[in-house]
């Protein structure tokens, strides 16, 4: 097993708000290793973008606030580090591709000039060398006259190519772990495909851990070792991909992979979809957050948070499915969604 690069502790993320304290991230718990992919999926709203935004302090303060727990980063607890200190490791340690990039990319500055940005000020090059650096970055991540584009402005780049200069920005200072929160949003499958297929080779070529932040079950089964299930602000199951998608434990998890078009297979009757809305977060629910959506909950679900428990190598879930006094509920659960779901 690869070293830890990243083990967050019971992590709590709120906001401050006038109609109350939205409980965005709620006691949340993993870790992130040396050179992985894992993906963290679920719903929008479900605190996804969230936690890892407060990792490197990019949320607004106020409203958000860190209401407890650790991330520690290569032994440390960066979410007690200054501003000085986290300059040092955004972009050289963690960085961070967002999925709209024409909203993190500077409209009044040439793609040059931002590309160029963090290899002055981090690695203290000068600026010729800083832009022939920059250019093998440009080629790297496959933009075509790369000499070109970084005299163009970000609305002069079609959504493709503004998503590869972000990770170009992204993976200047080659970066230990790279987050992508939802990086193929509004492209085109075409483009969608190139731009993951640069991650994996950067994942695969570098050693850099990979974090990837989606809804897309396809992407998933396609890039990632090992994935997060959010739901309500916690992490309902977490595992490999192979057994989450072969042999999900929690109601949500099966109810996602349920609601993908399978090609693997005769599609029959209609495509499912999960019933209800998530959680309000303003008052989240003392239970299980899904309860009310889900087909199999019980009593307790509703009244009692469950208890994480480990199914399998590395597989853990928090269901009351998993207790054993639940076998005649888990049972029917099973054969409801057999052969729904299949390998990765």
């Amino acid at each position: 097993m690869s070293g830890v690069l990243l083990d967050v502790k019971n992590l709590s993320v709120c906001f401050d708000t006038y109609a109350g304290q939205v409980q965005a991230v709620r006691d949340v718990s993993f870790q992130v290793r040396e050179g992985e992919r894992l993906a963290v999926v679920g719903e929008s709203g479900s605190g996804k973008s969230v936690m890892t935004q407060s990792f490197v302090s990019l949320l607004p303060s106020p409203p958000a606030r860190i209401a407890g727990g650790q991330v520690v980063y290569l032994g440390e607890d960066i979410l007690k580090y200054s501003f000085r200190q986290y300059r040092k490791i955004k972009g050289a340690e963690i960085a961070y591709v967002f999925q709209d990039p024409m909203t993190s990319l500077n409209p009044t500055s040439r793609i040059g000039a931002q590309v160029i940005e963090g290899l002055v000020s981090h690695r203290r090059m000068d600026r010729r060398a800083a832009k022939a650096f920059a250019l093998e970055l440009m080629k790297k991540v496959g933009i075509p006259s790369p000499e070109r584009r970084l005299e163009q402005y970000p609305y002069e780049l079609s959504g493709g190519m503004r998503q590869r200069v972000m990770i170009a920005i992204a993976i200047a200072l080659t970066p230990r772990l790279l987050i992508a929160d939802e990086p193929t949003t509004a492209l085109d499958v075409t483009i969608q495909s190139q731009i993951l297929h640069i991650l994996k080779h950067l994942n695969q070529s570098a050693g850099m851990a990979l974090l990837l932040i989606t809804h897309d079950m396809g992407i998933v089964a396609g890039m990632a070792e090992r994935m997060l299930v959010m739901y309500g602000g916690k992490i309902v199951e977490s595992g490999p991909v192979q057994a989450l998608f072969s042999g999900a434990h929690h109601p949500y998890t099966r109810a996602l992979l349920a609601s993908v078009p399978r090609l693997d297979k005769e599609q029959q009757g209609e495509l499912q979809y999960i019933v209800g809305s998530p959680p309000d977060m303003l008052c989240p629910p003392a239970g299980c957050p899904f309860a009310p959506r889900c087909k199999f909950s019980m009593k307790a679900c509703f009244t009692v948070m469950p208890e994480e428990a480990q199914t399998g190598p590395d597989h853990l879930v928090s269901c009351h499915l998993a207790h054993p006094g639940a076998a005649a509920v888990r049972a029917r659960f099973e054969s409801v969604y057999a052969g729904e779901v299949g390998d990765a």
